[in-house]
């Protein structure tokens, strides 16, 4: 594997839309026609739709972005990207996934876990405003239109392309308040999302930490989801944002992947020797090669022979051609709006 080139980053001050204070600029920051931003209202659009949460019977309900809306929010994102934000921060980070949260505790004996209850349902509009202005440098004027752009119904929507890394600007005080705290309790901090997690190869006061976190969350509008406040000693399996890290300091597939895992090459495993099955059966072999791939990245080498037995089964052809064209389709896509230079 080839090691990742890293990506060149500067400080926030150096942001093409820091003091961004007319719409003629904003509008040309975001690629818009010169009165573009006159007509935002009309393309301001949602639509809703649920998946299924991971390893769980429930649903989880996304508030995703219209077409138009979308391409906006991608320039916004592409635009912020590339500022530098803290080390412990891994969600909404290139080059980074939810395996380097478990990767950045492997070392530690002693870990706390706490997740923020219902963290995008209480994050609201006044702090990502109050970013633009005040981190930014931006016009009330223009701080509004962007606020407008990525937020909905008074918050932060959960399928935006903008949504966690505007999640972690508009709370970033919060997190370097709790960050400060893990020092001092002489921790390792990562966040992912709402997913805080702590660890230490020394016993620390979990009890304490989670008090003091309990305070500055609520001081910001937030509070833990007190049934997932855990604390794990050095021979403890430590569930980690969908990672275990082991007793032994390495990283292990959580059982609720393996399970189901096992339970979808069970019903895949007729197929076996099949000349060909449906786009339903084509879709759940699909789906159990990316959960298949998902395991080999935090175990390599895991389910040698369900990988090896799944691949062996004969998916339509019109199957894998439509899928390479999503694909590329994904790859190549462009926003349809007026094209002008990059801004550096």
């Amino acid at each position: 594997m080839k090691n990742k080139v890293p990506i060149k980053k500067y400080d926030i001050t150096q942001c093409a839309l820091y003091k961004c204070r007319t719409r003629k600029r904003l509008e040309y920051l975001l690629r818009l026609d010169p009165g573009g931003l006159k007509m935002i209202d009309g393309i301001i659009g949602y639509h809703k739709f649920e998946i299924d949460k991971k390893h769980s019977d429930e649903k989880r309900e996304i508030t995703a972005p219209d077409k138009t809306l979308k391409a906006i929010q991608r320039r916004i994102l592409y635009l912020l990207q590339r500022v530098i934000r803290p080390e412990w921060l891994i969600s909404g980070e290139k080059q980074k996934c939810y395996i380097d949260n478990g990767k950045a505790h492997l070392n530690g004996k002693y870990v706390l876990t706490i997740d923020i209850k219902k963290f995008y349902d209480n994050c609201t509009r006044e702090p990502v405003y109050q970013f633009f202005v005040q981190k930014l440098k931006t016009s009330p004027d223009v701080a509004e239109i962007l606020t407008n752009i990525i937020t909905y119904n008074g918050g932060i929507p959960t399928g935006c392309p903008t949504s966690q890394i505007m999640a972690f600007y508009a709370y970033s005080d919060m997190f370097s308040e709790i960050f400060d705290l893990a020092k001092q309790h002489g921790c390792k901090f990562t966040l992912y999302v709402d997913d805080m997690t702590f660890s230490s190869k020394e016993p620390f006061s979990s009890h304490q930490l989670s008090q003091m976190i309990d305070r500055v969350l609520r001081k910001y509008g937030h509070k833990p989801k007190y049934p997932k406040v855990k604390y794990y000693g050095p021979s403890d399996y430590k569930p980690i944002t969908g990672t275990v890290v082991t007793p032994e300091h390495s990283l292990a597939v959580p059982n609720g992947l393996q399970k189901t895992i096992y339970d979808a090459f069970q019903t895949v495993k007729p197929l076996i020797g099949v000349e060909t099955c449906s786009e339903e059966d084509a879709r759940q072999i699909l789906s159990l090669k990316g959960q298949i791939q998902a395991a080999c990245n935090i175990e390599d080498g895991k389910f040698p022979e369900i990988r090896r037995l799944t691949n062996q089964i004969k998916v339509p052809d019109s199957q894998s051609v439509s899928t390479r064209k999503r694909q590329h389709h994904r790859r190549s896509k462009k926003i349809h709006i007026k094209q002008q230079a990059p801004i550096k």
